[in-house]
């Protein structure tokens, strides 16, 4: 489907940034991407997934998804997703085909609504996602104790 040795050294960078102690790869073209190394951090999920899949699964650093977007449903997609990214792993990156994932429904927006952030495009149509979970909710000016809790205030006043 898929140059594999062109998306591997697309996706190296990203790989590399979040220094991932253990490796899940889900999907054929994820698992061709990483084959290259003979990597003692892999496991590895094939296709066609499911949720019983992810109750064998150990709590990983990174998750490399491909095929997800095009093989299931839009809803049994994302919940799969979902627990990926809540229950097991705190980096993912997603590959996805924009065109047959759309024939399942998903969107652009799909993907950033799950807090997944469009990183890369490689030649061949497919598009690169990426979720971190310390880059998911930016810190805010306003979410401090300077602004929600009066200390000096408590025993003052009864309301």
């Amino acid at each position: 489907m898929t140059d594999s040795y062109a998306l591997s050294s697309l996706l190296a960078p990203f790989v590399s940034q979040f220094n991932p102690k253990s490796i899940l790869t889900a999907g054929e073209t994820a698992a061709a991407c990483l084959q290259t190394d003979n990597d003692t951090r892999l496991q590895h999920l094939t296709t066609p997934f499911s949720q019983q899949q992810l109750l064998e699964v150990s709590p990983i650093d990174l998750a490399l998804v491909s095929h997800l977007t095009e093989s299931l449903d839009k809803a049994a997609a994302q919940q799969w997703l979902g627990m990926i990214k809540n229950r097991y792993a705190p980096h993912v990156i997603l590959i996805s085909h924009p065109e047959l994932a759309q024939q399942k429904g998903w969107q652009f927006v799909d993907y950033l609504a799950m807090g997944f952030k469009h990183i890369a495009g490689s030649d061949d149509g497919l598009q690169v996602f990426s979720y971190a979970i310390e880059n998911y909710q930016p810190k805010r000016e306003w979410l401090n104790s300077r602004f929600w809790a009066n200390p000096e205030m408590y025993g003052k006043y009864r309301w």
